[in-house]
């Protein structure tokens, strides 16, 4: 029996982004499910209120499943409701910065009527997502999550996965240029809660928030996915367009970097980006890139920009992102997949290497050298504990 719902825009109005129709937007922008056996895909949008396009994009594509056969479940859901119909990134709170243990505990705990607006849409978001993924567990279905984002800054569009192989495998599927290393560098996302419990997941982010074509990547994007994941694999003949259409737009970007700088923006520092900025744009060490403080920001080293900051809000000026090579990935895989984990007690700086790769014990001031074979072996994360520090990694490798 197939359950499809999508949003008929009945007292709509336009949106304030590309002139979007938001319309009353509900939680559930759709669902798909034909009773066949099959993962389930999560779809989340518009976690910022300024990037409806994603919403758009889900849409679109849920609207494509119906009358088609679909193997698994496909839920589509809109992420901050009160911003998306202001045509504001948030109400108080960024949304996407609040899947924390700490921060989800005390919600858990808040009483829902003392919840600040952004807190109240983290709850009930929370609550679906938590709901799909027992359901899914007691069908012992895999679980995905394609969280849809755009970007305020023009220039390409990119996925962003943590460094772990099942979500890096996904992504490469996808198309776009991979970005590794980002999730790390910001508190909170929602893609670091959902890997962390174990489950597949890749941020796509489609291009710019206003760029009439970022929609269009998206479900392109989406219908690449879906199909990589079995849901649609039985009219392929889309996603064929799609992927045709991602080998077309990814122009001569490196398919893989690693992010490796990111600017700090605090309140009151009066950032200001320079003009001209784009995703996947070369820069050189030493480049001017904006003002902080009064003070002329540069580059520390040649790389490539991304997501420069041309909106009134958030905390990062600029990520700057270098290639990351095939040798790499695949050596990646066989150590962790031969679990290797002990031979990093050869490093200097290393003391010690804990069983079932839950931590390494390093020194602090560990040697770039040493840093870059724990990423290799996908740790990311690392935390001061006294005189040292330890990198963790997430269970799914």
């Amino acid at each position: 029996m197939s359950e499809a719902s999508v949003e008929s825009g009945q007292g709509a109005r336009r949106g304030p982004a590309q002139g979007l129709t938001l319309g009353d937007v509900e939680r559930r922008l759709g669902v798909k499910d034909d009773g066949r056996p099959g993962p389930l895909v999560l779809i989340t949008a518009g976690l910022h209120g300024n990037e409806p396009a994603g919403v758009a994009a889900a849409r679109r594509v849920i609207a494509e499943l119906e009358g088609r056969p679909t193997a698994g479940r496909v839920v589509a859901l809109a992420g901050n409701l009160g911003a998306l119909r202001r045509g504001e990134r948030h109400g108080g709170q960024d949304l996407n910065r609040l899947w924390t243990g700490p921060i989800l505990a005390a919600l858990r705990e808040q009483d829902p009527a003392a919840d600040r607006p952004d807190e109240a849409e983290l709850r009930e978001l929370l609550g679906i997502l938590e709901g799909e993924r027992e359901l899914a567990r007691g069908t012992g279905r895999e679980v995905l999550l394609l969280d849809l984002h755009s970007t305020s800054a023009g220039g390409g569009p990119f996925s962003v996965v943590p460094d772990v192989v099942a979500s890096r495998r996904l992504a490469r599927a996808i198309g776009l240029p991979v970005v590794l290393g980002l999730e790390q560098r910001i508190e909170g996302p929602l893609l670091t809660w959902i890997v962390g419990q174990g489950e597949v997941g890749v941020v796509l982010e489609g291009g710019q928030h206003e760029d009439p074509q970022t929609e269009g990547v998206l479900a392109h994007a989406l219908r690449v996915a879906l199909d990589h994941a079995g849901v649609t694999h039985t009219d392929r003949a889309s996603a064929r367009r799609s992927r045709a259409h991602i080998d077309t737009i990814r122009g001569g970007v490196p398919p893989v970097l690693d992010m490796v700088y990111a600017q700090p923006v605090e309140p009151g520092d009066g950032f200001v980006m320079e003009p001209g900025w784009s995703n996947f744009k070369p820069v050189c060490a030493g480049q001017a890139l904006g003002l902080q403080q009064g003070e002329v920001v540069q580059a520390p080293i040649d790389s490539y920009m991304l997501m420069p900051l041309y909106q009134g809000l958030g905390s990062e000026g600029f990520f700057l992102c270098t290639p990351v090579g095939r040798v790499w990935l695949v050596a990646s895989r066989v150590v962790r997949r031969l679990r290797l984990d002990l031979a990093l007690r050869l490093l200097p700086g290393v003391r010690a290497v804990r069983r079932a790769g839950t931590g390494v014990v390093c020194s602090p001031g560990t040697s770039p050298r040493t840093e870059s074979w724990l990423a290799l072996f996908g740790y990311r994360t690392s935390t001061v504990d006294g005189d040292q520090v330890i990198w963790t990694r997430r269970r799914a490798g």
